[in-house]
C-alpha cells in the first residue's frame, strides 16, 4: 500500500479528508503535536526530526500551517518536502485571507462566510475551538499566520519544491496547494494533481 501522512491530524476521523486517497489503496500515519488526540507520531508540524526521510508517498496538511508562525511555515514546509518520496506530492490546504479581507473591506467581520465561520474565525482563530482548547489547557487551535494564494506559493518555492499548483477555493473561503518535490513539466503535474485537486481554476508555479 502507498503511504500518507497527515499532519496535524487532530482526533482519528476528524477534519477533512484529502480526495482521491482510497484507504483501499493508502495507509494513513497521523502526525500531531497534541498527544491527546491519540497521533501516530507526536511532532510539532515545523519538525518532523524524528521521522526518516523520503517515507511517504503523500503528505496531506489540512487547516494546519496558520497555526504556525510565519517564520516556522518555509521550515515546516521543508519537512514536509523532506519526508516525501522523489515521486510523491503534497495536497495543503489553508484559509484564504484575501477572500476574509473581501467581505472584511464590507464591514462584515462576524457575518457567515460559509458553513457557520466568519471572517474573523479565519484571519484569528476559530473562537469555538480556541475556547474548547483553553479549557483544555493548550492553545493548538490559535492562528499564527496566514496566507494568500501568492505568499502560499512563494513559501513553497522558498521550501525547494520543484513544482506547485495553487487554487482558490470559493465557496470555502480555503486555499489548495499540490506541490512535487523535484522539478516536473506542468502538463505532469497537472496530471498527478487530477484525482486529488478541485479543477478548473489552478495556478502553476514552479522553479
Amino acid at each position: 500500500m502507498k503511504t500518507w501522512l497527515n499532519v496535524g491530524s487532530g482526533a482519528r476521523g476528524s477534519g477533512l479528508r484529502p480526495p482521491g486517497i482510497d484507504p483501499a489503496v493508502w495507509r494513513e500515519v497521523r502526525l500531531d503535536a497534541d498527544p491527546g488526540v491519540r497521533p501516530d507520531i507526536v511532532a510539532p508540524a515545523h519538525d518532523l526530526s524524528n521521522v526518516e526521510s523520503a517515507r511517504f508517498d503523500a503528505v496531506f496538511s489540512s487547516h494546519c500551517i496558520e497555526h504556525l508562525y510565519i517564520d516556522q511555515a518555509v521550515p515546516a514546509l521543508k519537512e514536509w518536502r523532506r519526508v516525501l518520496k522523489a515521486d510523491g506530492f503534497l495536497l495543503l490546504v489553508c484559509p484564504d485571507l484575501q477572500a476574509a479581507a473581501e467581505l472584511i473591506a464590507q464591514d462584515r467581520l462576524f457575518d457567515q462566510a460559509y458553513a457557520g465561520i466568519t471572517p474573523y474565525d479565519i484571519v484569528f482563530s476559530h473562537r469555538g475551538l480556541v475556547a474548547q482548547g483553553r479549557a483544555q489547557g493548550h492553545s493548538y487551535m490559535e492562528h499564527k499566520s496566514g496566507y494568500t494564494l501568492s505568499t502560499l506559493m512563494e513559501a513553497a518555492r522558498q521550501a525547494g519544491f520543484g513544482a506547485y499548483l495553487g487554487m482558490r477555493l470559493r465557496p470555502r473561503f480555503e486555499l489548495w496547494l499540490l506541490a512535487a518535490p523535484v522539478e516536473r513539466p506542468e502538463e505532469q503535474l497537472r496530471s498527478l494533481a487530477q484525482p486529488h485537486f478541485l479543477w478548473p481554476a489552478a495556478v502553476a508555479g514552479g522553479q
